[in-house]
């Protein structure tokens, strides 16, 4: 009852006092639940070892065409087998609660080592020079083709509605419904949310984004509905936060809090210990030499192979813009850089060449394109876009010209959006955080929405992105970028 008894203080900080009640015994449900990841970790754990057979025998088909030995079937099952296991150690089967960059770094993380570790055995003990060239194939294939694997699986699962731990949520105000809305939002996360429970008794029975609000906090004690709980009360006192952490966590398996950091860099948190203690490192990857430099030298060689590979393709798009309209092919904008310096953000022309001129006759006649502009600084239907423009926009191929200004370390591939001097102002605080990176070709917003989403909300996620820099968080975004551009959502 000591349980029932913390919990019922902690509630009068927020309501009445109600009776108490003996938690629930486990029900059957409740093992059915446990259970339910199991089958999902196992469909993951096949798709891995699919990736490595598939991986396997393409490199032993390789191996045999340019009359190589093929590698040994036991010798490089043994490695595989030890990379799926690093893999369960990392929690990938199922892997709920990833953020995508943490996938993607475990991914490669996993593999650099299983790599690394066969690479020396194989040189202390085996024939190095003759198996070397598929060791590397085995390894390099395997990295590409495990996530896109996995990915498709998750899909398939998401659309069958059978991927996902159940959630509950312990708190309906607006940082649960930001939770819910996160979690429905981006069910590749794993964590569905079934419940909302708030002590607020005007709040029970109604939903936040279509999960309900089934009781208050006594009842997320005596009447569970998953095993794990997401605490998003982040506004209580710290002794009541402590009274409702210590009472959901005797009775749900994972416990997960939101704490009081709201606009503290979330990706960047590293859990420490101090005596009894528990303390937090906020790391700030911008002063991180090493990420910086890794940052820089993405950029300076896919930038190169980009611009190379493309060259073909620039060209025939310059053709197309100078048959379709008259004026440069070429378009320099000014934009603000690192350190607030001002360079020339090179495009595609996109619009005729008295852009500028019409815009200010445009906004003058028509007050609710002024009011779109002016909230946005975009036109949804820009009359001064070329027909060749409306294109080039739509693919987001007018932005091709900007990896010279990616080679000339003026911008990142990946950055926040690149402004200008009159955008200052309504960056307010975070333009001193703005100017301490480069801006990017693609970004956080563009990958979140693109030009569907306010001005304010791309200001927010410029701010993400600069707090919560990591290597790992740009691999993402430019994975996404190929998506989201293949799909055109949001681009005008």
């Amino acid at each position: 009852m000591a349980c029932s008894t913390n919990l019922r203080t902690a509630m009068s900080e927020f309501s009445d006092v109600r009776p108490s009640a003996a938690p629930a015994s486990r029900s059957p449900a409740d093992f059915s639940r446990t259970l339910q990841a199991l089958p999902q970790g196992i469909v993951f754990l096949a798709c891995d070892a699919f990736s490595a057979l598939l991986t396997y025998l393409l490199v032993n088909a390789w191996m045999s065409f340019i009359d190589n030995p093929p590698l040994a079937r036991d010798y490089a099952g043994v490695w595989l087998a030890i990379w799926l296991l690093l893999r369960a150690h990392q929690g990938f089967y199922p892997g709920y609660g990833h953020a995508p960059h943490i996938e993607l770094r475990f991914h490669t993380i996993s593999t650099i080592q299983a790599a690394f570790a066969q690479f020396a055995v194989t040189y202390a003990v085996h024939d190095f020079d003759r198996s070397r060239i598929g060791l590397g194939l085995l390894w390099l294939l395997l990295f590409f083709l495990a996530l896109p694997v996995r990915y498709l699986a998750r899909h398939v699962m998401i659309r069958l509605g059978v991927f996902g731990r159940p959630v509950s949520i312990i708190g309906g105000g607006q940082t649960g419904a930001m939770t819910v809305h996160h979690l429905i939002e981006h069910p590749a996360y794993g964590l569905r949310p079934v419940a909302v429970y708030d002590d607020n008794p005007e709040l029970i029975g109604q939903t936040l984004y279509g999960v309900q609000i089934v009781g208050n906090l006594e009842q997320a004690i005596t009447q569970p509905r998953a095993l794990h709980a997401i605490i998003s009360i982040p506004g209580a006192r710290a002794s009541v936060q402590r009274d409702i952490i210590n009472a959901v966590r005797g009775t749900y398996a994972i416990t997960w809090a939101t704490p009081d950091f709201f606009g503290v860099p979330n990706q960047a948190l590293i859990p420490r210990t101090i005596g009894t203690h528990a303390s937090l490192e906020i790391r700030n990857n911008l002063r991180s030499f090493r990420s910086r430099f890794v940052k820089r030298f993405i950029d300076i060689l896919a930038g190169t192979l980009i611009l190379v590979a493309l060259t073909p393709a620039l060209l025939l798009i310059a053709l197309a813009i100078r048959l379709d309209s008259p004026g440069p092919m070429v378009y320099r904008a000014r934009r603000l850089g690192r350190g607030g310096i001002i360079f020339d953000c090179y495009k595609f022309r996109t619009m005729h060449s008295d852009a500028d001129d019409k815009l200010g006759e445009l906004l003058a006649a028509r007050p609710e394109l002024r009011d779109e502009y002016e909230a946005t600084h975009k036109l949804r239907d820009d009359p001064r876009i070329t027909r060749v423009g409306a294109l080039l926009r739509r693919t987001s191929l007018d932005e091709l010209p900007q990896l010279i200004n990616v080679m000339l370390g003026e911008m990142s591939l990946v950055g926040p959006r690149p402004i200008v001097q009159a955008e200052v102002a309504r960056y307010g605080e975070i333009y001193q955080l703005f100017t301490q990176v480069r801006p990017g070709m693609t970004g956080y917003w563009q990958v979140n929405g693109r030009s569907d989403t306010t001005y304010d909300e791309r200001v927010e996620m410029d701010n993400f992105y600069i707090t919560n820099w990591t290597p790992w968080l740009d691999f993402v975004i430019l994975v996404q970028t190929v998506r989201v551009v293949l799909r055109g959502k949001g681009a005008y």
